[in-house]
């Protein structure tokens, strides 16, 4: 934002740095708001439906079985895990 603080427009800031009108001005509301540039820190998203040692399941059994199907993989998982 030292771009625009030093009397730029924001139409030459995006210009210059090849980004939308847009994104400069969400970019100076998140300056304001926030005080900073920074973007959020990762959500995370939706919880893993198996374990971390349930997830290596798979693996091993395609290690031990190059050409397993994956409904034969699925159903092996299923099994060993309930």
């Amino acid at each position: 934002m030292a771009a625009r603080t030093a009397g730029g427009t924001l139409t030459a800031v995006a210009a210059r740095f090849g980004v939308s009108v847009s994104f400069v001005t969400k970019l100076r509301r998140r300056q304001h708001v926030r005080g900073t540039l920074a973007p959020l820190p990762h959500r995370g998203g939706p919880a893993p439906l198996l374990s971390t040692a349930a997830q290596q399941l798979p693996v091993a059994c395609l290690r031990q079985q190059p050409d397993a199907t994956l409904a034969s993989v699925k159903s092996l998982v299923q099994k060993l895990i309930g």
